[in-house]
């Protein structure tokens, strides 16, 4: 787990998947659907961030090498969230504006930040549980009582 970055605090669940070949797409998908669901996210919410990952984990399989994406929960101050990051090696000397502007216009309608960090790079995604994103659990909630 020594591959996880970020600019956010770290909470579980932390979850990871080495993408090898298209097959790995699917549990990518599968994996983010779950960790959402764990952490509250509507169901709604946990189809885009396993749309998010499943698109991050098809990106790095044409790099023709095995690569790890993490999914993982965040915390800043009060606000809970889903990372989703992966290693990007090649992207190494590539100008970041133009890899974020790339990853946002493809990406950015289903997650909240996207960030590039750390050397190697790693792209990080990251949606936020919000009161919206959060009120299925308390419905649940309200009809357990």
């Amino acid at each position: 787990m020594s591959n996880l970055v970020g600019p956010y605090k770290m909470r579980p669940p932390i979850l990871s998947v080495k993408v090898e070949d298209s097959m790995d797409i699917m549990i990518v998908r599968d994996t983010a659907r779950r960790a959402a669901g764990l952490l509250g996210f509507t169901p709604a919410n946990r189809a885009q961030l396993s749309t998010a990952a499943a698109t991050l984990a098809e990106l790095v399989l044409k790099t023709g090498e095995a690569h790890t994406i993490h999914l993982n929960g965040v915390v800043s101050g009060t606000k809970d969230g889903l990372q989703i990051s992966s290693q990007a090696p090649w992207l190494a000397g590539v100008s970041a504006n133009n890899v974020l502007l790339a990853l946002k216009t493809k990406l950015g309608a289903l997650v909240d930040e996207i960030i590039l960090d750390g050397t190697p790079p790693t792209i990080v995604m990251i949606m936020w549980l919000s009161d919206a994103r959060h009120r299925l659990l308390d419905d649940v909630g309200d009809d357990e009582s």
